[in-house]
């Protein structure tokens, strides 16, 4: 591993308890980061610095979700599908509910650099699904329209992309692999970047202004760093071990925010880890690269 390191402070806490936090973004129209828990269905909204907290409650499980030019409304990938989402009204309008599955939900997902909605699915019951890579990743289209970019999917993580939108990378939790695509009208060019050895499992990711990956790894207690072409640069630890996802926010884009999860803890494991389901923030010598927003 390389020496750089990245981290210099942690920068406060935020202690929610949540049971599946997961796709943090920084949004820079509230200035605040925004996050979901999963399994309660639940949206967070925590201002910065002033750490004031909003909660939202949500119709259906949210696996990930795209900015507007509104904050109160998102763009859902919803469990079952993609809709429109006002937080203050509770009012949901439906774009598209492909046709998924049982057994199958909507994971992570994040918007590319041209303003399109890209998120992926997961198998949750491989036997209602008839297969355990059942999964698939989809893009919604600016016209409305749904184009299907990869199958064989076990679980949907780490999806982001470059500075200049050209790579995606994507990763298969089921798998441990994080890999890179030559990102146009369809995928090209897969090629690893990063194979991560248990107990370590690649979850959220983000990519900052050099390009560096910045990677969950649920199990593994920390954020891994890497270099585009798969150099390990750091590992930050975090205090619980199950990291879910990370972002790169704060008005200078330099704090780094780490949700995480209690689901699936053994009792023992859980009176151990006091903090697991809260949000860390540290503050780093790197900078972020603004959240997309999605221009349906």
């Amino acid at each position: 591993m390389a020496t750089a390191s990245f981290c210099l402070e942690p920068a406060g806490r935020v202690a929610v308890s949540n049971r599946l936090g997961e796709g943090i973004v920084w949004d820079s129209l509230s200035e605040a980061f925004v996050w979901t828990d999963i399994h309660e269905r639940l949206l967070f909204r925590l201002h910065w610095p002033s750490m004031r907290l909003e909660q939202f409650s949500l119709p259906l499980r949210l696996g990930s979700f795209a900015l507007t030019r509104d904050p109160s409304r998102i763009l859902a990938a919803f469990e079952i599908g993609f809709a429109w989402y006002d937080l203050e009204s509770g009012s949901c309008d439906w774009i598209c509910r492909p046709a998924l599955p049982r057994g199958v939900r909507f994971n992570d997902g994040r918007v590319d650099r041209k303003g399109r909605f890209v998120a992926g699915t997961m198998v949750e019951d491989a036997r209602a699904a008839g297969s355990p890579t059942a999964g698939m990743l989809y893009r919604l289209e600016s016209s409305g329209e749904v184009t299907e970019l990869l199958d064989g999917i076990g679980i949907t993580n780490s999806l982001c992309w470059s500075p200049d939108g050209l790579t995606m990378y994507h990763a298969d939790s089921t798998v441990g692999v994080v890999n890179a695509y030559d990102y146009g009208a369809q995928l090209e060019r897969r090629r690893e970047v990063a194979r991560i050895m248990p107990p370590g499992v690649p979850d959220g990711a983000t990519v900052d202004a050099e390009g560096r990956i910045w990677v969950a790894l649920w199990g593994g207690g920390c954020v891994a760093t890497y270099s585009p072409d798969g150099l390990l640069l750091d590992n930050i630890p975090v205090p619980v071990s199950q990291p879910t996802c990370v972002a790169l926010g704060g008005q200078d884009l330099d704090v780094l925010a780490i949700t995480s999860a209690h689901d699936g803890l053994p009792q023992t494991a859980r009176s151990r880890e006091t903090d697991a389901g809260g949000v860390f923030f540290f503050r780093t010598s790197t900078r972020g690269v603004e959240e997309c927003r999605v221009a349906l």
